[in-house]
Parts: C-alpha cells; structure tokens; sequence
C-alpha cells in the first residue's frame, strides 16, 4: 500500500466502507423488499442504495490516494448516519445500523469532521423519518 492507504486510520475506513457497501446493497435487496412495508418504502430503499454507492465511491477516493477523500469521507459520514437512523426505524436492521454506524465512524476520522448532534425536529432528506440530519440547500 501507498500514499495515504499507509494510514491505520484509512485502512480501517476502507475496510468499513466496502463492508458498509456490501451490507447496505445486500439488506436492501433482500431483507427489505422480502418484508416490504415501510422497508421497501421508495425513500429508504433510496436512502440504502445512496449509502451503498456512496461508501464504495468513498473506498475508490482512498484507495486511489486522492486528494479529495476527505471531502468524499465527510459525505459518506453524513450518509451512513442518515442511513442508520432510517434503518433503526424499521425491525430487522440492526446489521445495517451498525455497519453504517461503524462507517460513518471511520469517515468522520478520517475527514477530521466531528459527529453532528441530534436533530430531534428535523427529517431525513429523502425518507421524512424524524432525527435525521438538517436539509441543506436546494436539493435537500
């Protein structure tokens, strides 16, 4: 390994990245549209595969050493976070909780970004489940 993969801190955060990817893509298309219901719901589902694409993109930005990786791994934390909550609503998710949980962990480390407080009155960008990050912007 390289560059910044030299980093434990990095390692770690590609390793949970990938397997965040792999849970998160794996619970969506299996565990959630089995139980439909609030599981298959558009806007979780959304919600898991942006996390699951997200974490892999995360992955390739460290892996290929780019100089963008913080940016990306600030992104990605903000993702799994959102992601764990909507799936902490729903039975059955607790393996995707944590695997997004974990990420999201390793990305803040990696980004230097601090974890965001609680937002008890807010929604999730795309599942309106309540405790989710502030919508920002115009596509929020």
């Amino acid at each position: 390994m390289t560059g910044i993969t030299h980093d434990p801190a990095v390692r770690q955060c590609i390793d949970d990245c990938l397997q965040c990817r792999t849970t998160c893509l794996g619970m969506a298309m299996g565990h959630c549209l089995e139980r439909q219901g609030a599981h298959s719901e558009r806007g979780h589902l959304t919600l898991m595969l942006n996390c699951a694409e997200l974490c892999g993109t995360a992955a390739h930005f460290m892996l290929a050493g780019s100089t963008l990786h913080t940016e990306v791994c600030a992104l990605c934390a903000t993702v799994c976070g959102a992601c764990a909550q909507s799936c902490r609503q729903l039975d059955g998710m607790e393996h995707c909780v944590a695997a997004c949980e974990r990420c999201a962990a390793s990305c803040r480390t990696v980004s230097g970004v601090q974890a965001p407080g609680v937002h008890a009155s807010d929604q999730l960008p795309t599942t309106g489940v309540t405790g989710g990050p502030p919508r920002q912007g115009a596509y929020g």
